[in-house]
C-alpha cells in the first residue's frame, strides 16, 4: 500500500525487542536490530514528510534522549516522559515511555504538552481486582485446570511456540459459557477491525 506523506499528525510505536528489559542482548537504536532499523525507517520519513506533531510510543528502556536528540537534530523540538495507565483512570499498570516532537525549533509546545498530560491524571478508582472473580469462585479453579491441560497440547514442545488459534477459541468458548456475548459494548470493535469508542 501506498504510504501517505501529507499528514497533520504522525503516531508511531517503533519496534521494542532490542530495548526491552526482557531481551539478554540489547542493542543500541544506531546498531542493526529491529528496533534501530524501525527507527531509522520512521525517521526517515519524517525527514521527508515533515510532519507538524510526532508522538512516539515504547518501552520505558528505550534510549529516549537518544530519540529526542534526533529530533533536536533535525530541526524539531522534542521532550519525552514516563506514563503509568493506572494513574489515567484504567485499571491496570502499563509503564510506557512518550515522545513528542513538534516541527519548530524551540518550541515550547512539549514543555505544555507535559503539563498538560500531568494535568490529566486521574487514578483509577477501582483496580482491576473488581473486575475478577474471587479466587475461590468454582469458575476459576475449573478454568486454571482447562488452561492446563490446553496449552499443554496447544504448544509445540519443541519449540515453545504457542498455537494462537486455539487460544483464540478458548477466548470465544469462554465468552459463550459465561454468556458475555460478542458484544463489545466500549470499543464497539468488531471482526473487521472497525474501532469507534462509545
Amino acid at each position: 500500500m501506498p504510504v501517505p506523506g501529507n499528514v497533520d499528525i504522525l503516531v508511531a510505536g517503533t519496534s521494542c525487542v532490542d530495548y526491552s528489559n526482557l531481551n539478554n542482548e540489547k542493542q543500541d537504536m544506531s546498531a542493526n536490530g529491529e528496533s534501530g532499523r524501525t527507527f531509522r525507517g520512521m525517521l526517515g520519513w519524517v525527514k521527508n514528510h515533515r510532519p507538524p506533531i510526532v508522538i512516539l510510543e515504547n518501552v520505558c528502556s528505550a534510549p529516549w534522549d537518544k530519540v529526542a536528540a534526533e529530533f533536536e537534530r533535525i530541526g524539531y523540538s522534542a521532550r519525552s516522559a514516563r506514563f503509568d495507565t493506572k494513574q489515567y483512570y484504567i485499571p491496570h499498570t502499563r509503564m510506557r515511555g512518550y515522545l513528542i516532537a513538534v516541527d519548530e525549533k524551540k518550541s515550547r509546545i512539549p514543555d505544555k504538552w507535559l503539563d498538560l498530560v500531568g494535568k490529566m491524571k486521574r487514578p483509577a478508582s477501582s483496580t482491576l481486582d473488581a473486575f475478577l472473580l474471587p479466587s475461590d469462585d468454582p469458575r476459576v479453579s475449573q478454568a486454571r485446570e482447562k488452561l492446563v491441560r490446553e496449552s499443554f497440547n496447544a504448544g509445540d514442545r519443541r519449540t515453545g511456540r504457542t498455537d494462537w488459534n486455539r487460544c483464540e477459541s478458548r477466548h470465544k468458548r469462554a465468552r459463550v459459557e459465561e454468556e458475555l456475548g460478542n458484544k463489545r459494548p466500549f470499543t464497539g470493535w468488531d471482526e473487521g477491525l472497525s474501532i469507534s469508542l462509545r
